[in-house]
């Protein structure tokens, strides 16, 4: 039994490597007992470095779930601190490197928390997300885009969505035409933050399609959100100005757009 300690890293390559060779040629219940021993450690780092046995369904059970660890982060991102509540979603998203599908099921319920923190930590820790994991990640992201919570939704549309969105922008970009026909204001002003942001920027021509009908939106909520993400997505892409301010029919959003661009 190599020594590993519960807090650091120092001593995990080394300790993993040996685990590696060692437990090759074991049987399939020693091999659980040891791989159950590098997940009770708690260091979502080390334990992912020691891959199952090939026969080994551990992965895919709640022996998986770290009730102590999602104690911790609940904590953590309800502290008044904010860097404090930054180090939850850092957890998580070590979590989601390693094991989301895993955990897949206790974030569909966080997100569904009476707590905004909670929630927000949840499509904070979605970030480093794998591009294979897109779908579920929007489907976590839906109920938090209709988030009447300041906190949450500020972290959603421009931030959390852009980031996940970036990795699959097709799925994303059929998701975000469905989105932006909801009744739900708080829906279509998320889709418009994010075509301003990172996400937006990367793909501006279809971006600019999407905004372009969403200048014409009803609820001024919605349309100076356009107007922000045009902005930005102008001063990005110098050469879509011209195309912009040819609209016709949306001449309140326009007249934001040209007094923050010249």
């Amino acid at each position: 039994r190599p020594h590993v300690k519960r807090r650091g890293l120092k001593g995990a390559p080394k300790a993993c490597l040996c685990l590696n060779t060692a437990l090759g040629d074991l049987t399939e219940k020693a091999y659980h007992f040891w791989y159950a021993f590098i997940i009770r450690t708690r260091d979502i780092r080390f334990g992912a470095r020691l891959a199952p046995h090939p026969n080994c369904e551990l992965a895919n059970t709640t022996n998986m779930i770290d009730k102590k660890l999602l104690a911790k982060i609940r904590k953590l991102a309800d502290s008044p601190n904010w860097g404090v509540r930054e180090d939850a979603t850092k957890d998580v998203k070590a979590i989601n490197d390693k094991f989301f599908l895993e955990y897949l099921p206790i974030w569909e319920k966080w997100v569904a928390e009476p707590n905004p923190n909670i929630r927000r930590a949840v499509e904070v820790g979605l970030l480093r997300i794998k591009k294979e994991h897109i779908p579920h990640a929007l489907d976590l992201l839906d109920p938090l885009m209709y988030d009447d919570d300041n906190y949450v939704r500020k972290n959603c549309g421009p931030f959390a969505l852009s980031h996940v969105g970036y990795k699959d922008p097709n799925t994303t970009f059929k998701r975000l035409r469905k989105w932006m026909k909801v009744k739900n204001k708080n829906v279509r002003w998320n889709v418009a933050m994010c075509l301003g942001v990172w996400f937006g920027q990367s793909y501006p021509e279809e971006s600019l399609k999407l905004l372009k009908i969403l200048a014409k939106d009803q609820e001024k909520f919605v349309w100076r959100a356009v107007a922000s993400s045009l902005v930005k997505l102008i001063r990005k892409h110098p050469k879509l100005k011209q195309e912009v301010f040819l609209w016709k029919g949306r001449d309140d959003c326009l007249a934001v757009v040209k007094y923050y661009v010249k």
